[in-house]
């Protein structure tokens, strides 16, 4: 019986020294779509108005081992006000480890591409410094 048991122990041991490190890329996987998933919702949430219908594209990067997360948005032909209004709309909705860059095409002519970084650190009133 006792040997039955270490057999079975040996069993387990083995098949747990196989199967875990793919379970555990699975879970890292399922983690980052889950991300993917969430950080679409919050762009496309925020992109979904009238004005700006058929002028944007969404395109989220998203590493699996790493939080360090993109959402990449292009938008053709809008006026360089609209970009900023979709800059600080999106900036203040998305978490703070998350990069924003936006592409803007105005008129066709010429592109211009602003990248930000969105932070949610309010600097306190004793580190900004004073004009005097």
């Amino acid at each position: 019986m006792g040997e039955l048991l270490i057999r079975l122990g040996e069993l387990g041991i083995g098949f747990l020294s196989i199967m875990g490190p793919l379970v555990l890329l699975m879970v890292f996987l399922k983690l980052r779509d889950e991300r993917e998933s969430i950080l679409y919702g919050v762009a496309l949430k925020e992109l979904n108005s009238p004005d700006l219908r058929g002028l944007f594209a969404v395109k989220i990067r998203c590493s699996v081992f790493s939080r360090q997360d993109t959402v990449m948005v292009d938008l053709w032909n809008c006026p360089k006000e609209q970009v900023w209004d979709v800059i600080i709309r999106l900036s203040t909705h998305l978490p703070p480890q998350v990069r924003l860059v936006v592409n803007g095409m105005a008129d066709s002519r010429s592109r211009s591409t602003l990248t930000l970084r969105v932070q949610r650190n309010i600097p306190s009133v004793r580190s900004v410094p004073c004009c005097r």
